[in-house]
């Protein structure tokens, strides 16, 4: 649809559109990097602390009682067409935050920027970090971002192949995500306090 002619003055049709990143505000003496990086981490925090604000109010909980048993969560009186349509809502306008810092960073936005490739590692990112964790978010992105540049590290030809093993391995051994690691690490602690 974004590529159909009448919509080409906005969207830019088949070659897109570029986007010139913004000078520092204020006279500030940053570079034009720089200041996106900061403002960048701004908007992450922002969001960061809205989405655990988010989760710790009674639109939270029910989100998380669908999550848990969605028939449950109906029998104890939640609207769950109410709230679906509220978390597709919110997840919506977060990743059209990110799209937008994406497309700054890039300065280049295009319908064919976002392929099926970005989805399926956005989706292993989440996995990775543990599904219902908000700091697991982070460590998705680390190994969204970092894992692969390992893996060519180790062999530039095999680098999906290492990519591939290096994911088993860790779906193998953490099933539940960094949440499980972190509930691990917390037990050890609490047991060399009582020691």
């Amino acid at each position: 649809l974004l590529k159909l002619n009448f919509l080409e003055h906005w969207t830019g049709g088949v070659q897109g559109l570029v986007v010139t990143k913004p000078d520092a505000p204020f006279g500030l003496p940053m570079s034009q990097d720089m200041w996106l990086y900061y403002f960048s981490l701004a908007v992450v925090l922002a969001i960061y602390i809205f989405s655990v604000n988010l989760l710790r109010s009674r639109s939270g909980r029910a989100f998380m009682a669908i999550r848990d048993n969605e028939i449950a969560a109906s029998s104890m009186g939640v609207n769950v067409a109410l709230y679906k349509t509220l978390a597709f809502g919110v997840s919506a306008g977060i990743t059209g935050v990110a799209g937008s810092l994406g497309a700054i960073a890039v300065q280049f936005v295009a319908p064919d920027s976002y392929t099926i490739t970005l989805a399926i590692s956005l989706f292993l990112g989440m996995v990775v970090g543990g599904v219902g964790w908000l700091p697991g978010s982070f460590v998705g992105a680390a190994f969204i971002i970092f894992v692969p540049n390992m893996a060519e590290g180790i062999s530039k030809g095999l680098s999906g192949a290492v990519f591939g093993v290096l994911l088993f391995l860790v779906i193998y051994l953490v099933p539940h995500g960094a949440r499980q690691i972190a509930i691990l690490g917390q037990q050890l602690v609490g047991r060399l306090r009582k020691n």
